[in-house]
C-alpha cells in the first residue's frame, strides 16, 4: 500500500471532534480571519461585540469590564425580535467610536428599527412598545466622527440616504441613568418612543443644524412620536442646535437643568414656532456637583485672551454672562469668538482696532444673545448673528473676507462705515445678508457710509417673509455717479415678503437696542384667535403692547383694553388693568377658578417651578355667562400656556371673588340674553336688497331672514377681506343681500 493511501485511511479513521478542533485552530491562525459578530460571543474582552451585531435574544445584558472601542453598531430588528429588553451597564467605563465598517450606518452606536435592511433608522413606523433599552453608568465618546445618515429604501425602490442620522435611536422605551455624551458630531439621542434620561451630560458636541428648517436636528432630538423626560441634565459647549422637539413630540424637564456655553435657543419648541412640539419645564435651577458618568456639572473654563483691554478681550472661545470690554490699544488677533446664549457683551473700542487673524476664518458669532460695539474698527472679521441682537455705533467694519454681517436676528447699525468688504457673488450683499430662519432677520441702517465694497452692486440683501430693512437718516454709498445716486436705495434689496422701509410717519421710528426694546414688524398687528376670547392684537410699539377686542353678542367688535409691558412689569401680583365696562381684565397671576383648571393641564407648570410668572387675560361674561381666559407665560409676548372657560357671577374686574363651576353654569347665573330676530327689509326699485344693520343683528341672522347663505353676504360685501372673516358688522352699515335684477 502506498504512503498516500495509508495516510488517507488514517485520517478517515480519526473522530469528528478531532476535525472540529483542527479546523478551529486553523481558522484562528489565519491573519485574515473575520472577528465573530454574534453579540453573545464577544471577542474584545470589554463586554461588547467588537463589530456590533444584531441582537436576537429577548433578554440581553452587556456589563463592560473595561473601555471599549466600537467599530460597528448594535441593532434591534423589531420585525425579527419584537419583544426584547437590552441592558448596557458601562460600570463607569467609556465606549469610543472608531473607524466605521461600512456605509450602512456610519458610526452610529445603537439602532432600533423595523427590519434593519434597506428601511433603516429613519422609517416613520411609530414606536415599538415592547422594546426596552436600559443604558447606565457609561460615557459615549464620539471622537468627532460624524453620525451620518443611513441608507433608506425610497418609494421608487431606490436606496438613498435618509434625512436624519443619530448615535442612538430608539423607538421603544429608553431609560438612561448616569450617562455622559462627549465629542459628538450629529444627533446623540433620537427618541421616537418614551424616554427617561436621568443624570445625563451632553458636552463638547455639535450638530449641523440651527434648530430650524425642514430637517430637524439637535444633540437631543425628541421625535414626532417621542415623549421624553429629562431629570437632572447638563448641556455644555454645544455648537448650534441643543434640544429639538419635533411637532407632536413632548419634552418635560425636572430636577436641575443647565445650558452652559451653548449658542442658539436652548430648546426649540412650540414657544418659538407652531411647527415644533411642546416643552414643559419644571426644572429647579442649575446643576452642581457630579453629573453624568462621573463628570462635573461645573468645570473650569479659561478663555484665550488678548492684552488690549480691561478686562482682556478673548482671542477665541465662548463669552458668558454680562461683560463690558474697554479697549486701551489695538487687538491682534481675533480668531473665532462666540457670544453664548443669554450673554450680554459690550465692546467700547475708543477708536482702536480689533483685527482678525490672517489665517483661518475669523468671526464673531452671536447666539441667542446680545453684542454691542461702540467706536471700534473691526478688520477682517465676519459678524454672524444667529437669533440675537447686534448693535454697531460709530464704528467701522472693513475687509471682511465675505459678506460682513450675516443676520438671522436683529441688527442695529448706526453712524458707521462699511469699507473694502469683498462681499459675495452668490446672491448675498457686499455688507449685509439676512434670512428669516429664526422668524426675524431685521436690520436698521441709520446714517451710515458704504465705501468701495464689492464685487456686486448690492450692499445689503435680505430674503424671507420675516426679514426687513429700515433705512433711516442718510445712508450714503460713495463713488456713485450723479445718475446712479438716484438709484442708491435700490442697492438695498429685500425680497420674498421683505420691504425696504424708511423712518417716516407711515412706519414707526426704530428704537435703539440700548432701550432694551425691539420694534416689531410694520404689517398690521398680529392677531390671536384663541378660544372664545375674541381677538388680541399685538401692537407694533416699543415696548410691546396688546389690545384686546371684545366680540359682543350683537357681533360688533369693540376696543376694550390696551396694556403695555411696563404696566405688566410694575405689578407683582394682581390686576394690571381693566376695561371701562369691566368685561376685560389683564392681571399678573391666576384667579383661583383658572388656577384650579390649569393645574390639571399637562402643559402647565407652576410659576415657581419654571422661574417665570403667569399673565392672565379674561373677557366676559357672554350671553351664556361664560368668561374666557388666556394664560400667557411671563410676558405679553410669552407663549400660550392654555385657554380655559369658567362660569362666573361677576365681571372679570369685579371686586367680588368669582364663583365658578367647570361643568355647568351656577344656578344663580344670569338668564341668557339673545339678540332679537332680524326683520327683512324691502327690496329696492331695481330688484336689489340692501340691509341696513341694526343693533343686535348678526351676519347669520341676516342670512336666515332673507333665506340667503351668510357666506353669500360675506362675499358680496367683501367681508372676507377682513381678518375676522366677516364677523364685524356695525349698526348703520349697508349690506348688499341681493344684487339688482
Amino acid at each position: 500500500m502506498n504512503l498516500k493511501l495509508r495516510l488517507a485511511r488514517a485520517l478517515k479513521a480519526m473522530p469528528l471532534r478531532y476535525w472540529l478542533v483542527v479546523l478551529l485552530l486553523a481558522f484562528a491562525g489565519r491573519s485574515d480571519a473575520q472577528t465573530p459578530t454574534n453579540p453573545n460571543n464577544p471577542s474584545t474582552g470589554c463586554g461588547l461585540p467588537e463589530q456590533g451585531g444584531v441582537i436576537v435574544e429577548s433578554v440581553t445584558t452587556y456589563n463592560l469590564t473595561k473601555n471599549c472601542t466600537m467599530t460597528g453598531w448594535l441593532e434591534i430588528k423589531t420585525s425579527q425580535t419584537p419583544n426584547i429588553t437590552l441592558t448596557i451597564n458601562g460600570m463607569g467605563h467609556t465606549i469610543t467610536s472608531s473607524t466605521c465598517l461600512n456605509t450602512t450606518y456610519l458610526c452610529n452606536f445603537l439602532i432600533v428599527d423595523d427590519d434593519g435592511e434597506a428601511t433603516v433608522q429613519n422609517v416613520e413606523n411609530g414606536r415599538s412598545p415592547n422594546v426596552k433599552v436600559i443604558i447606565k453608568n457609561v460615557t459615549f465618546n464620539g471622537s468627532d466622527v460624524r453620525f451620518l445618515r443611513p441608507r433608506r429604501l425610497q418609494p421608487d425602490n431606490v436606496v438613498r440616504r435618509s434625512a436624519i442620522g443619530a448615535g442612538i435611536l430608539v423607538d421603544g422605551d429608553l431609560t438612561m441613568e448616569n450617562v455622559t455624551f462627549t465629542n459628538g458630531n450629529g444627533i446623540w439621542v433620537r427618541a421616537k418612543g418614551t424616554a427617561t434620561l436621568t443624570n445625563v451630560l451632553f458636552e463638547n458636541s455639535r450638530v449641523w443644524s440651527w434648530g430650524f428648517g425642514t430637517t430637524p436636528k439637535g444633540v437631543l432630538l425628541v421625535d414626532y412620536t417621542g415623549n421624553v423626560t429629562l431629570n437632572k441634565a447638563v448641556f455644555r459647549d454645544i455648537h448650534r442646535a441643543v434640544v429639538y422637539v419635533r411637532k407632536g413630540g413632548r419634552l418635560s424637564t425636572t430636577g436641575c437643568l443647565s445650558f452652559i456655553r451653548v449658542v442658539t435657543h436652548k430648546v426649540s419648541h412650540s414657544g418659538f414656532s407652531s411647527n415644533l412640539g411642546s416643552w414643559s419645564d419644571s426644572s429647579t435651577g442649575p446643576c452642581t456637583g457630579e453629573i453624568g458618568n462621573n463628570g462635573q456639572a461645573v468645570v473650569a473654563y479659561t478663555l484665550p485672551t488678548l492684552d488690549c483691554s480691561q478686562p482682556p478681550l478673548p482671542s477665541g472661545g465662548a463669552i458668558e454672562g454680562t461683560v463690558v470690554y474697554t479697549l486701551s490699544q489695538n487687538c491682534v488677533c481675533v480668531n473665532q469668538i462666540t457670544i453664548a446664549a443669554g450673554a450680554n457683551v459690550t465692546i467700547n473700542g475708543n477708536g482702536f482696532n480689533i483685527n482678525g487673524c490672517e489665517t483661518g476664518s475669523p468671526h464673531i458669532l452671536i447666539g441667542d444673545a446680545r453684542l454691542t460695539v461702540n467706536n471700534a474698527n473691526i478688520n477682517r472679521i465676519r459678524i454672524r448673528n444667529y437669533g440675537g441682537i447686534f448693535t454697531l455705533r460709530n464704528s467701522m467694519i472693513a475687509a471682511a473676507p465675505r459678506t460682513a454681517i450675516l443676520n438671522y436676528g436683529w441688527a442695529y447699525l448706526y453712524d458707521s462705515v462699511f469699507q473694502d468688504n469683498t462681499g459675495s457673488s452668490s446672491g448675498e450683499g457686499n455688507v449685509y445678508y439676512a434670512h428669516g430662519w429664526f422668524g426675524r432677520g431685521l436690520a436698521i441702517f441709520g446714517d451710515n457710509v458704504f465705501r468701495n465694497n464689492g464685487p456686486t452692486e448690492v450692499e445689503a440683501f435680505t430674503t424671507g417673509p420675516s426679514t426687513r430693512i429700515y433705512l433711516c437718516g442718510e445712508n450714503i454709498i460713495e463713488g456713485l455717479s450723479e445718475d446712479e445716486e438716484s438709484l442708491q436705495f435700490a442697492l438695498f434689496i429685500a425680497e420674498n415678503g421683505g420691504a425696504i422701509l424708511g423712518c417716516n410717519d407711515d412706519h414707526p421710528t426704530p428704537v435703539s437696542a440700548a432701550a432694551e426694546c425691539v420694534p416689531a414688524y410694520t404689517d398690521l398687528p398680529a392677531d390671536m384667535l384663541l378660544g372664545a376670547i375674541g381677538i388680541i392684537f399685538y401692537k407694533q410699539t416699543c415696548p410691546a403692547a396688546i389690545e384686546v377686542w371684545e366680540v359682543l353678542p350683537d357681533s360688533r367688535g369693540q376696543f376694550a383694553l390696551r396694556v403695555s409691558q411696563p404696566e405688566v412689569d410694575a405689578v407683582a401680583e394682581g390686576v394690571v388693568a381693566c376695561s371701562s365696562n369691566g368685561r376685560t381684565a389683564v392681571r399678573v397671576g391666576l384667579t383661583e377658578p383658572v388656577r384650579q383648571l390649569m393645574i390639571h393641564s399637562k402643559a402647565y407648570q407652576a410659576p415657581g417651578l419654571r422661574g417665570a410668572r403667569d399673565i392672565l387675560i379674561s373677557v366676559g361674561p357672554d350671553h351664556e355667562g361664560k368668561v374666557n381666559h388666556i394664560v400667557l407665560d411671563n410676558s405679553l409676548e410669552g407663549h400660550v400656556l392654555g385657554t380655559v372657560t369658567t362660569w362666573e357671577r361677576n365681571l372679570p374686574c369685579s371686586p367680588s371673588a368669582p364663583s365658578f363651576s367647570s361643568q355647568a353654569p351656577p344656578a344663580a347665573a344670569p338668564a341668557p340674553v339673545y339678540a332679537p330676530p332680524v326683520s327683512a327689509q324691502t327690496q329696492q326699485a331695481d330688484g336689489s336688497i340692501i340691509h341696513v344693520v341694526r343693533p343686535g343683528d348678526t351676519i347669520w341672522q341676516i342670512g336666515i331672514a332673507y333665506n340667503v347663505h351668510p357666506y353669500r353676504i360675506i362675499a358680496l360685501n367683501q367681508l372676507d377681506q377682513l381678518r375676522n372673516g366677516g364677523s364685524y358688522i356695525f349698526p348703520g352699515q349697508e349690506l348688499l343681500v341681493r344684487p339688482a335684477q
